[in-house]
């Protein structure tokens, strides 16, 4: 079997360790999330832990469903100094498109113990109907 060589090979740098760990912290974390439909509605369930109500973010677009929450830094206490983290301070965003589209002013969210349920009613589609010919 034949190899080509890497004409430009990669830096060493790019598989160093803190750089990875820089990039898998940054990135914002997906939530676990359940989904169940009913005649009239979509009932959407994320796991969120640790966050409280002021820190999650919700927004509904035509089909589309953004959720986006994010805890405040972890401050160490007044006169000391940070000599390690390893803590991180979780940010989660996930985006859903459903197949129909959602009524958002009777859209409904609620966040009980890092656990937060959207219900969204879908909106009535236009139905058919008979017009009379004069």
């Amino acid at each position: 079997m034949f190899v080509l060589p890497l004409a430009y090979p990669l830096p060493r740098r790019a598989f160093h360790p803190a750089w990875a760990r820089r990039t898998a912290e940054s990135a914002p974390l997906r939530p676990a999330m359940d989904a169940s439909e009913s005649d009239t509605a979509y009932t959407l369930t994320f796991d969120l832990p640790g966050l409280t109500r002021e820190q999650v973010n919700v927004t509904v677009t035509g089909q589309l469903v953004s959720v986006e929450a994010a805890a405040g830094e972890a401050n160490a206490a007044e006169g000391a100094r940070v000599l390690h983290r390893e803590r991180r301070v979780p940010r989660f965003a996930r985006r859903i498109e459903l197949p129909l589209e959602i009524d958002a002013e009777a859209a409904q969210a609620r966040f009980a113990d890092g656990v937060l349920t959207l219900t969204l009613p879908k909106k009535p589609r236009g139905g058919t109907r008979n017009v009379q010919v004069q």
